[in-house]
């Protein structure tokens, strides 16, 4: 999904084109460019234009030097949108025009390469001040906007700010957590508290932490001592801290992530994502992800703050009641409009990383109420940057199939090969989509 907000069309042309070729056994160009939806001679063009250090220093049985997902990284890292959002994390960075003339770029380029990201900002109630190159809003967001994007092009927080970590072992210990992380889950919750230590050492501390249903951290002395040390009054520094608790230790972007055998070859946060849904059912996930969504729904209503994690969105004002309560024990139908549209919206968020890999016809058949089944449709089609088809029923070919229940046998026989098809488990089907698409799974393919 940042790949639409940091990358221009150009470079979305390059990325396509690289993850094509990286994982194609033959070089067939003109079948490649058929089947990505491109010219050939724009296919040729943009493949000619790919940088030659990607190939002078390619390992003998690999074409290029680097994986898909690290070129999509480096890509997102040079980008003037990702250049922007690096310098309002540093605090010493508050003129734009040496910005500008860093990029060499004028004020007038900039905005149109911003666009994109002013947009995307907006939709979580995040601006982009660029008279100060500071980003404005509830720090509680941008905070996981930071998080998001820096972990998702493993951008090292603590180089940014050599403070980081000098404070990293006496935050982390409060959480029991180690200084090194000792798995993917812990170095996630590191990353997001590194994120923490950089903005509040820079002087951007949380206002309010909104309905938290914690005991608030004990004022100790090892705390006082802390606060002292680190200049911050006790009750910023317990804010702070109840907060870091609250969202590391019960908000679903840092759940414990699922025990897959080839974790190692798992890139990104939308990988790591769908690795977590596979253990909630062995053949069709939209019971488990309905499970999934509805504790989802749940901690949105009660600490009034987005929990998935490909959604930043702005929260619901109200508090939990006992009709929503309700709405969520008898079936989804039921939510108020607002969470109805939080619930679809999510659901599309979650689905995203499926519809990403390459251009698919999706068909979703989901025993839900109409109205959150064409929500969907359109939350998918906003979000997703490939021109998608939607179908309703199995009497046209899909590429995935989306089904809330028990696909029939005689339907089965007709279907695709590359869908969540009854006698599969959800790993299965995920490798086979990862490694027609993505090149991830496959060693060779990076």
């Amino acid at each position: 999904m940042l790949d639409n907000v940091f990358l221009t069309p150009q470079k979305q042309r390059e990325l396509k084109v690289f993850r094509a070729t990286n994982i194609a056994g033959d070089l067939n160009l003109a079948a490649l460019a058929e089947q990505d939806g491109m010219s050939y001679v724009e296919f040729y063009r943009t493949f000619r234009s790919l940088p030659n250090d990607l190939t002078t220093d390619a390992p003998p049985d690999q074409r290029y030097s680097m994986s898909a997902s690290a070129y999509r990284q480096l890509l997102i890292k040079q980008s003037v949108p990702y250049q922007i959002i690096y310098a309002t994390y540093q605090a010493d960075v508050t003129s734009l025009d040496q910005i500008l003339s860093d990029l060499s770029i004028s004020r007038s380029t900039l905005q149109r390469r911003l666009k994109n990201l002013k947009t995307f900002l907006a939709q979580r109630d995040i601006r982009l001040d660029l008279s100060h190159v500071r980003l404005r809003g509830d720090e509680r967001q941008i905070r996981l906007f930071y998080w998001y994007l820096f972990s998702d092009v493993a951008e090292d927080v603590s180089e940014l700010m050599p403070e980081i970590k000098q404070w990293l072992p006496s935050a982390s210990k409060y959480f029991n957590l180690p200084a090194t992380a000792q798995s993917p889950r812990q170095a996630m919750q590191l990353a997001y508290i590194q994120v923490t230590l950089g903005r509040i050492l820079n002087g951007f501390m949380i206002d309010k932490i909104g309905y938290v249903q914690l005991i608030e951290i004990t004022q100790t002395t090892v705390l006082s001592n802390l606060a002292t040390e680190m200049n911050f009054s006790e009750s910023e520094l317990v804010r702070e801290l109840t907060w870091l608790n609250e969202i590391l230790r019960h908000s679903p972007y840092f759940w414990p992530p699922a025990k897959v055998a080839n974790w190692h070859t798992i890139e990104g946060l939308s990988e790591r994502l769908i690795a977590d849904l596979n253990l909630t059912s062995s053949t069709h996930y939209y019971t488990g992800l309905g499970s999934y969504l509805n504790a989802c729904v749940s901690y949105v209503i009660t600490c009034d703050l987005p929990v998935v994690i490909w959604s930043l969105m702005t929260p619901p004002a109200s508090k939990q009641t006992v009709e929503i309560k309700q709405a969520i024990r008898l079936s989804l139908p039921l939510l108020p409009a607002r969470q109805v549209q939080l619930l679809t919206t999510n659901l599309s968020l979650i689905l995203a990383p499926f519809i990403e890999v390459q251009e698919l016809t999706v068909c979703l058949w989901l025993a839900v109420d109409p109205s959150i089944h064409n929500r969907v449709i359109n939350c998918l089609k906003s979000f997703s940057p490939f021109a998608l088809k939607f179908i309703d029923g199995l009497t046209y070919p899909a590429d995935l199939v989306i089904t809330s229940q028990a696909l029939p046998d005689d339907v089965l026989t007709e279907t695709p090969n590359y869908q969540w098809e009854n006698g599969k488990s959800i790993t299965k089907n995920l490798r086979d989509l990862l490694e027609l698409f993505y090149g991830i799974v496959q060693v060779k393919g990076g």
